[in-house]
């Protein structure tokens, strides 16, 4: 399987993530689907934004990576990487700095691990832009702190400022095919 591909995005909350991962996928790169126990938000749709699930449906050998948010299961399952490293030569997906070590012990020679680079203060101001709640930012802080989310990883083959999110995405395909 050495000859697939996988772009894990690692970064603090409100780094560009997702929208880095929104145009990786215009470009032809398949998102990796995680799966959550915490209700859908509106507009979410199961099996595009997440796979949701009761925590009683589910087994802790069935992931790659998992971790426990404000009492909910997040996590990558095998079945989800599998499935999808059959149909794409390169697949991405965005997870915290531990389900990026998990996955990269479990793939090695496929994972690469792309870290997006935000300041403290940069990371408040876009999640006050995209409407998160005052008590949601303060716990997305205290969580950052606790867990260093804002240091690079000794493990990130790569480490990118989102300061335009097409040039970030384009910069992030070009070093994977040329590694």
């Amino acid at each position: 399987m050495s000859n697939k591909r996988i772009i894990v995005m690692v970064g603090p909350s409100g780094s560009g993530k997702t929208s880095i991962g929104e145009v990786l996928s215009q470009n032809g790169v398949q998102r990796l689907t995680t799966t959550t126990t915490r209700d859908p938000r509106e507009g979410e749709v199961d099996g595009v934004d997440y796979y949701f699930r009761e925590f009683s449906q589910l087994d802790s050998g069935d992931f790659v990576e998992q971790t426990i948010y404000n009492g909910n299961r997040y996590g990558l399952t095998k079945e989800e990487v599998s499935n999808q490293l059959k149909q794409h030569a390169v697949v991405h997906v965005s997870l915290d700095q531990s389900g990026a070590k998990a996955v990269l012990a479990t793939f090695p020679d496929e994972v690469y691990i792309i870290f997006v680079s935000i300041t403290e203060e940069e990371m408040i101001r876009r999640m006050e832009k995209r409407g998160d709640s005052v008590e949601a930012i303060q716990e997305r802080i205290r969580f950052c702190r606790a867990t260093d989310e804002l240091t690079p990883p000794d493990f990130a083959d790569m480490i990118i400022i989102n300061d335009n999110i097409e040039k970030a995405a384009k910069k992030i395909l070009t070093y994977i095919e040329n590694n």
